[in-house]
């Protein structure tokens, strides 16, 4: 039960929400002492009971939509992000910005960055973070779009700030001023080099994106971050300037529980939906109903959308890593591969698995899938604490070589997964508790015009690794199994 204060004037019912939570009996004492000391309406003497429930269901409405904000995480987890960077960052100044409303029909998704260190899900918002005080102001736009969910509105003033656990939260037309102040005291300014990261983005294609953009002679933009950073040069030129993003990436490298817990939902997701694109796979279908169903899958588990294109390849088309036509109709005798998940909570895996699109794999296929499949149990087997990447490789390799298959790996093991598909972190040191890598044995055969590829999302433990999207199937023989059952579309329900 949710307490309530409720005021009566001329005849209007006004109920403040709390977020303290009382028995039952408690909450009805309180409710009838309400109605019968003010003397109410005969009308709400007579319905006493239904204005009860109304006060428990605005009450309840309310404070559900304030949790449904964030599934796996409070605002304290946010608040202890930002005293992390606090502590990072000396007398200096942090100052971020949120990501805008996109200019087409499309959902909006907070910044990677701005939604670690906030919660926050409104676009054109701001964050300054003060070094010296250990205080956190953020700054957000006086008029909401209707764009957005209704539970993710901030206004400026002390009860969001409370819920956001900020020290302040001011209206944006505030942030010039502080900025000035800020200036003023001789604070060093630490502010991110890099990329934006939104829906479906990751650093990489971001930033080559970027480079490619301002090289063209008919384009020649700057990125929205150096834009940002020439304006604050401008603004304040005796300003100390330093890159908010090495401390950034380095905590974002070392997940924590939470983190982990919504990777590892996020996989139990992508698991289903590989299952049900198993199921529909037959020759003469086209690549787009393989992700139909996988979408289907994703939606139904309440998934944000896809952390990136899909990438369902068959035949010679694996041969383009990042094929995401998806419009050929497969041929028995080929083998697809899937290459697809959801992004979930601003999380996500990455996951690959490939397949025959008729019964069974050839022999030749066999052969090759048997290989990676090895070369992922000896590489996850191999993943702890005070491992590198290069060890991963090396463990990688002696496989293909045992198979006589070196010659068809492209000297390539995985990458870093996170908030991003291809998320932060450095490839040059040891890994930590908390890392999550992710596993991605590739053989690719130009002659025969083949690319087989299985990608697994593990985490770094104490002492070993444990594989997140474990539940996506992989045995040929369940395979074959699954290729046999009907799947979504198929199936008389529908």
């Amino acid at each position: 039960m949710i307490a309530a204060k409720i005021c009566v004037a001329q005849g209007i019912v006004i109920v403040v929400k709390s977020r303290t939570l009382v028995s039952a009996f408690y909450f009805n004492f309180l409710i009838d002492r309400l109605i019968y000391s003010i003397q109410l309406p005969k009308l709400f003497i007579m319905n006493a009971n239904k204005f009860k429930l109304l006060i428990l269901f605005i009450t309840v409405v309310n404070t559900v939509c304030a949790q449904d904000m964030w599934k796996y995480f409070s605002a304290d987890d946010f608040a202890k992000r930002r005293a992390k960077l606090l502590e990072q960052i000396g007398e200096g100044v942090a100052i971020m910005q949120g990501a805008e409303l996109p200019e087409g029909f499309i959902k909006f998704r907070q910044d990677n960055n701005f939604f670690y260190l906030t919660g926050v899900e409104i676009p054109n918002a701001a964050l300054i973070l003060d070094g010296k005080t250990k205080t956190s102001t953020l700054f957000v736009p006086d008029k909401m779009s209707g764009d957005i969910k209704q539970e993710a509105y901030i206004t400026p003033g002390e009860k969001d700030a409370a819920l956001y656990k900020m020290t302040r939260i001011v209206s944006n037309t505030n942030f010039t001023a502080i900025l000035n102040r800020y200036a003023s005291l001789n604070q060093p300014f630490y502010i991110l080099s890099s990329p934006e990261e939104t829906a479906e983005m990751s650093r990489d294609r971001c930033a080559a994106r970027q480079v490619s953009r301002m090289n063209d002679p008919w384009d020649g933009r700057l990125s929205k971050e150096m834009n940002f950073m020439n304006k604050v040069k401008e603004r304040f030129p005796l300003a100390a300037i330093k890159d908010l993003t090495p401390v950034l990436d380095m905590m974002r490298w070392v997940k924590d529980e939470k983190e982990i817990n919504v990777i590892r939902e996020c996989g139990r997701i992508g698991a289903l939906g590989f299952d049900e694109a198993m199921r529909v796979t037959r020759p003469d279908i086209y690549e787009y109903q393989v992700v139909a169903a996988c979408d289907f899958i994703y939606q139904n588990e309440g998934t944000s959308g896809p952390a990136y294109f899909a990438i369902a390849a068959s035949g010679e088309r694996g041969l383009s890593w990042h094929y995401n036509a998806n419009n050929h109709k497969m041929k028995d005798g080929d083998v697809i591969l899937l290459d697809y998940a959801p992004d979930h909570h601003y999380y996500t895996t990455d996951i690959t698995r490939t397949w025959p699109v008729g019964d069974k794999f050839s022999d030749v296929q066999l052969k090759y899938y048997n290989c990676i499949k090895e070369a992922e149990e000896a590489v996850i087997a191999a993943m702890k604490p005070g491992v590198t990447v290069s060890d991963l490789k090396k463990v990688a390799k002696d496989v293909y070589i045992k198979h006589g298959l070196e010659k068809q790996w492209p000297d390539y093991i995985g990458h870093f997964v996170g908030m991003a598909v291809h998320d932060v972190g450095p490839y040059d040191k040891p890994f930590v508790e908390g890392v999550v890598f992710n596993v991605e044995p590739i053989i690719e055969d130009k002659e025969l015009k083949v690319h087989l590829r299985l990608e697994d999302t593990v985490v770094i433990t104490k002492t070993r690794s444990e594989n997140l999207t474990a539940g996506t199937t992989v045995e040929p023989e369940q395979i074959y199994k699954l290729k046999k059952e009907k799947g979504v579309g198929e199936k008389s329900a529908f």
